[in-house]
């Protein structure tokens, strides 16, 4: 009895590990009317105080063959060269699953400080910031009216300027649970890999660009997903130079 006490033990930890449990799934995202598309994937949310605001929409869909590049791509990009974080920030989630914690560190670990820091329990997930920054940056499951679209990062910060000057200042995340079933792939291919996913959308919240060069398909910030990928849960060389790159 104690010996399949203990494996039932064993196996609650794996799915809380891998298998995010969610506090609200009906919320609803949809883009302002006022947002204006910068390119498939791209919104600018918008100025408020000098702050800009940017949404990031992650697609679900396989890797296209892309034309051939004059000369071969670095396979990562910035939001803005010098917009990063200044200190570490805490943030704000109802998702309870310990590969939340995995997926910030897979960030941290590549920079000299921590960039996302420790979950504030005080403060209650209320939604994304598509109109102005609230201070909070926020991580949730809710329906995104954008089809197709597997999450959404919403970064607010300085953008323009002299590159020393530039400095990010908000993100939330919305991932989408009315289409999509998530949980941990290598026990279901069926399912979207939240750490997979989320360890990509965390590189928008650090200030990196999403890449579409099919021959960078590899990297973790390659811009579309699909159920059953797992390779995007570690960072890829390129992932770990540009990160670096931004924060040294």
């Amino acid at each position: 009895m104690k010996r399949i006490l203990g494996l039932l033990v064993i196996l609650a930890a794996v799915l809380l590990w891998n298998s995010p449990t969610l506090a609200q799934p009906g919320r609803a995202f949809k883009l302002p009317s006022s947002a204006v598309k910068i390119s498939d994937n791209l919104y600018d949310l918008g100025r408020v105080n000098g702050a800009q605001g940017y949404a990031i929409l992650r697609r679900d869909n396989y890797a296209r063959p892309g034309g051939g590049a004059a000369k071969a791509p670095k396979c990562y990009a910035f939001m803005s060269k010098g917009a990063r974080w200044k200190a570490t920030e805490a943030y704000v989630t109802d998702v309870e699953s310990l590969a939340t914690e995995t997926s910030l560190e897979t960030w941290d670990s590549q920079v000299a400080f921590d960039l996302f820091g420790t979950r504030d329990l005080s403060v209650a997930v209320d939604g994304a910031d598509t109109v102005a920054p609230d201070n909070k940056n926020e991580l949730y499951f809710g329906a995104i009216e954008e089809p197709g679209v597997i999450g959404v990062t919403i970064v607010w910060g300085y953008f323009s300027g002299p590159p020393q000057t530039r400095r990010l200042i908000e993100w939330d995340m919305i991932l989408d649970n009315a289409d999509f079933s998530w949980g941990d792939a290598t026990l279901n291919p069926a399912v979207m890999d939240y750490q997979n996913i989320l360890t990509h959308e965390l590189g928008h919240s650090a200030g990196m660009a999403d890449i579409y060069d099919a021959s960078c398909s590899e990297v973790t910030m390659y811009g579309y997903g699909t159920e059953g990928e797992t390779k995007k849960r570690d960072l890829a060389p390129q992932d770990i130079t540009g990160i670096r790159e931004l924060y040294r």
